[in-house]
């Protein structure tokens, strides 16, 4: 927690973790086999090029590396503004463009899943941050390009406390 952090919340998003596991595997597979063939000599009777196995490793530790970034979301809150953010996807909103806030009570498909999502919800475009099985925020926003602006958080009855003593 940052000296002039209000609040700070960190909630891992296990799903994703489970993902990158999975990447992680199939790229180090993939390194395996490219190191066995320039070796060893060809896997099977209609080898792939060498050059094949290095691009699947390439590309599944690069999905890896991505996902590492959704793998939790923060929140901190300073007497300037709210942050909520996977890795280095973060959204800002200073307390001057929070006109109200409620908690949600959709559950997380409502909005086409978890993780970043933009969606149109009632005429109003809404950018949501979100995990499974945490209960969302809504920010309703006065000027941008979204309206609305929901984030899971494990205290939502805190949050709105906060938020609602700093956009007084």
């Amino acid at each position: 927690m940052q000296a002039n952090e209000i609040y700070n919340e960190s909630i891992p998003f296990t799903l994703v973790r489970v993902l990158v596991i999975a990447e992680v595997g199939l790229a180090a597979a993939f390194l395996f086999l490219f190191i066995y063939q320039a070796t060893s000599g060809p896997i099977g009777s209609s080898p792939a090029p060498n050059w094949f196995y290095l691009l699947m490793m390439a590309i599944f530790a690069g999905v890896a590396a991505l996902l590492t970034n959704l793998a939790r979301l923060t929140i901190s809150m300073t007497a300037d503004a709210i942050t909520v953010g996977y890795g280095r996807f973060r959204y800002t909103i200073p307390w001057q463009r929070i006109e109200s806030c409620r908690q949600d009570k959709k559950s997380g498909i409502a909005y086409g899943g978890w993780g970043i999502r933009m969606a149109k919800t009632g005429g109003k475009s809404i950018l949501v941050y979100n995990v499974i099985r945490a209960p969302r925020v809504i920010l309703e926003l006065k000027e941008g390009r979204f309206s609305q602006f929901a984030f899971s958080t494990r205290h939502p009855e805190e949050v709105i406390n906060i938020i609602q003593q700093q956009i007084r």
